[in-house]
């Protein structure tokens, strides 16, 4: 039997990365899972990941900045299941840029996912949860950008540090209702969101990363699953209003960074060009609210 046997988890941006290591981890542990993405394609990919396990799944499509999707996403989850006890709040976008050049589009689609996002998700799952008085406990996926910021990514550190501040408050409220309000702050977790920093497995940019880094490699999804399994699990009861790093070490290790060598920058502009590919794909679904 598996820790979380009969309940039910909402994970949006479960379609690939964290949000898919997630949804494996909490199937492995006998939870159903509703698979909550715009990406109805990587969605489908993760509900036939979870059906190998055994698990149940729902695919629905959602776009956090939409109050509206996000709503009827969360209703059909509850009349598919009958019930909803975890939700993770981890759907999240990164738009770099420094000051001067910064679209105000970027800046408030970074907001609108990563902020406001995050809100609406905590607000319709909790609503639903109360709805059934079971009680809950909900994660919010952070960033150790919360922590640390520089040039080009303070913009997504904005957003991440408010994830941050936003759980405290969020614990204080739900706890009346039996609801856990928790947040993870991940350093670089080798996924696409994080491609530019975790870089390709044997190149220059993993193997900078691996030498500052204490635990000697980057982190991958399952490492944030099996933490978000303990909050979502029973022996995270007392646990409420904590952001909790997971990092490998790297945010006390910055300092050992190098100037970018010629293999660091050539493999830092394949990756740029892949991920403006994959922002291209992605873009208009954003929009889609």
């Amino acid at each position: 039997m598996g820790s979380l046997d009969g309940k039910v988890a909402f994970i949006t941006g479960a379609g690939s990365g964290i949000g898919r290591g997630v949804a494996e981890r909490l199937a492995r542990e006998g939870a159903s899972i509703c698979i909550a993405d715009m990406d109805l394609e990587g969605a489908e990919r993760t509900a036939d990941l979870i059906g190998q396990l055994g698990a149940k799944s729902l695919v629905v499509k959602c776009n956090v900045a939409s109050e509206q999707q996000l709503r009827e996403a969360v209703e059909q989850c509850g009349a598919a299941f009958g019930r909803l006890d975890i939700s993770v709040a981890n759907a999240g976008i990164a738009r770099g840029g420094p000051v001067l050049e910064l679209a105000l589009k970027d800046w408030q689609d970074q907001l609108d996912v990563n902020l406001t996002g995050v809100f609406l998700t905590v607000q319709a799952t909790a609503r639903k949860m109360v709805e059934f008085g079971h009680g809950g406990r909900i994660v919010c996926l952070a960033s150790l950008a919360a922590e640390i910021t520089g040039a080009g990514i303070w913009a997504y550190s904005v957003t991440k540090a408010g994830v941050r501040m936003m759980v405290r408050g969020l614990g204080q409220e739900l706890g009346e209702h039996g609801i856990t309000v928790n947040a993870i702050g991940p350093g670089v977790i080798d996924t696409p969101l994080a491609a530019g920093l975790a870089g390709e497995e044997g190149g220059a940019i993993r193997t900078n990363l691996e030498r500052r880094t204490p635990v000697g490699r980057a982190g991958i999804p399952a490492d944030i699953a099996g933490l978000v399994n303990f909050m979502a699990g029973p022996d995270g009861g007392f646990m409420t209003g904590s952001y909790v790093i997971m990092d490998g070490g790297l945010r006390d290790a910055r300092a050992l960074a190098p100037e970018p060598d010629e293999g660091i920058v050539a493999e830092s502009l394949k990756i740029m060009a892949e991920g403006q590919k994959r922002r291209e794909k992605m873009q208009p679904l954003l929009d889609d609210r």
